[in-house]
């Protein structure tokens, strides 16, 4: 039995690194959707609009530093996306493209802390309390995108 165990043992370092870079990818991807929220707050002319745009922002921001120290403890960055997706004409466009992008980070998050269960419990409970959040701004973001015309040009 205990050399049965042995064998496994080998696949488990695989898993890991498998689940890091799944890590590093999901913190690049949060760190362009932060980027993202920053510019297009500065674009939008509208104050309410704008400030929910800028608290979203921020706290995306909490949850990437978590992302970040996650990866730093195990000598890790964050990996920026291979592509960006269009920027777009108005802020309806411009929202649901970062909409979008929430719902990726938001459902990668989901699914990692589902793997990091089995790796480590307590950055499985880091990654399940950002994904909480990230559903929580979700919301948000789709409520200040309805309150925009997507028939606007800027």
């Amino acid at each position: 039995m205990a050399s049965a165990m042995g064998f496994f043992d080998r696949f488990r370092p695989s898993a890991d690194k498998t689940a890091l870079a799944q890590l590093a990818e999901l913190a690049g991807r949060k760190e362009a959707l932060i980027d993202r929220l920053a510019r297009h707050a500065a674009m939008c002319p509208y104050g309410t609009i704008r400030t929910g745009l800028e608290r979203i922002a921020e706290q995306q921001r909490e949850g990437f530093k978590v992302l970040r120290s996650l990866l730093a403890e195990r000598q890790m960055w964050p990996r920026p996306p291979e592509s960006t997706p269009h920027e777009g004409s108005s802020n309806w466009e411009r929202l649901n493209h970062d909409l979008a992008l929430l719902g990726m980070v938001v459902s990668g998050i989901q699914r990692a802390s589902r793997v990091w269960e089995g790796i480590d419990s307590a950055t499985a409970e880091k990654l399940l309390a950002i994904a909480i959040a990230d559903g929580e701004a979700q919301i948000q973001l789709r409520a200040l995108a309805l309150k925009c015309d997507p028939q606007a040009l800027d």
